[in-house]
């Protein structure tokens, strides 16, 4: 009796339970960064910008999404420089020693990146570069020494110069994953095609089986094909149409949820 009742349930709210369960899809996708992977990222994105500052993904999206497609590149170079010294900060404040890691709060503080506090109070300020360029941070040598010139792992071992932690490559992986996701610009719309499948298979399904019964004739199989699955369309549509709606969406969503609970209830309460 109890499976009796769930598909009963279904049956009944198929589209919100497709809704339901791609909004669910949506906004999870939307949350997914492994923060222990990409934070670094993340956060460098939010200190490019003073605006970005308490950003949430969402927010951050919407900023990507705003900018120009020849922004993008320039964008990403700086992103990396910064994740390379969050990286490096987090890094050099997780290994248990009694060395602190800060970054100053201007990202274009000049001639340092970071600077590292001891047990002692004394600090040492240095440069990190995120290249793969030697003649770029031989610059940086010239300016400030070696000695306080931090790079990827890739040219500290090349060049005998302390290492970040990190490898260029993968630091650019990172960087470019992070974007790529953040600029697609994937909304609820993209669900329409699999949600209209998703509920017109079961009318298809049910008159069929009643055309095969031969219960209606094959006219009235295809015309109430052609109407019912138009319908559904249109439902699906004007739900994610009202989703997609700041402050609507919170009502849409309310109601969705409200009306799969009440079919529930009134399923089991018969």
């Amino acid at each position: 009796m109890g499976f009796q009742k769930v598909t009963k349930i279904v049956k009944q709210n198929w589209d919100e339970i497709g809704i339901a369960t791609a909004l669910g899809k949506f906004y999870m996708d939307k949350q997914s960064f492994d923060q222990e992977q990409y934070g670094h990222v993340i956060e460098a994105l939010r200190r490019s910008n003073k605006q970005l500052h308490d950003a949430d993904i969402d927010e951050l999206q919407d900023y990507l999404s705003s900018l120009d497609e020849s922004q993008i590149p320039g964008l990403v170079s700086n992103i990396k420089g910064i994740a390379h010294e969050v990286y490096y900060v987090e890094a050099e404040n997780e290994d248990g020693d009694q060395v602190s890691a800060y970054m100053f709060e201007d990202t274009n503080h000049k001639d340092y990146d970071v600077v590292l506090y001891d047990e002692e109070g004394i600090s040492t300020s240095f440069q990190l570069k995120a290249t793969d360029s030697s003649s770029y941070v031989n610059e940086a040598i010239d300016r400030v020494g070696e000695e306080n010139v931090v790079v990827t792992s890739e040219l500290a071992e090349k060049m005998g110069l302390k290492s970040s932690g990190i490898s260029n490559a993968q630091l650019e992986t990172d960087v470019e994953t992070v974007v790529d996701k953040l600029v697609e610009d994937k909304t609820l719309w993209d669900y329409v095609p699999a949600l209209s499948a998703w509920s017109i298979s079961l009318i298809a399904a049910s008159l069929t089986k009643r055309y095969i019964k031969k219960e209606i004739s094959k006219k009235e199989y295809v015309a109430m094909l052609t109407v019912f699955c138009g319908a559904k369309v249109a439902k699906v549509s004007i739900i994610i149409a009202l989703m997609s709606i700041p402050g609507v969406n919170v009502v849409t969503g309310a109601v969705l949820f409200m009306k799969l609970a009440f079919s529930l209830k009134n399923t089991y309460a018969n």
